[in-house]
């Protein structure tokens, strides 16, 4: 059982820390202007939507602005909690990390992930 659950926690380590350096790579590009980023961060942007073909990247509508910001404010510290509880095996793991999952399945953008 022991084996089981460390691997489950290596596959939500991976996943937390991709999600965590997309949040700040893309996702806050979405919200903030584009002069607040170098060029090499907007042109992988660009690359995203474009690859993806992300028309909400694309678009930028409010409602999805709106979302994104729920995700910088309050999702992505919890990924960094997560991160930092499953590398030092603190107790509150579980906690941070059910507090992220319900907070990621209700939000609707989390089917573009």
């Amino acid at each position: 059982m022991g084996a089981l659950v460390k691997t489950i926690d290596a596959i939500l380590f991976v996943m937390f820390a991709i999600t965590a350096v997309n949040a700040v790579l893309i996702d806050v590009q979405l919200c903030l202007p584009a002069s607040f980023f170098p060029s090499s961060l907007a042109e992988l942007k660009n690359w995203y939507v474009h690859e993806f073909d992300d028309y909400l990247g694309k678009e930028k509508p409010h409602f999805f602005v709106g979302l994104i910001w729920v995700e910088l404010v309050f999702q992505w510290p919890l990924l960094v909690a997560n991160l930092y509880g499953i590398w030092a095996a603190k107790p509150w793991y579980n906690t941070t990390c059910l507090a992220y999952g319900a907070s990621f399945f209700t939000s609707p953008p989390w089917a573009l992930y």
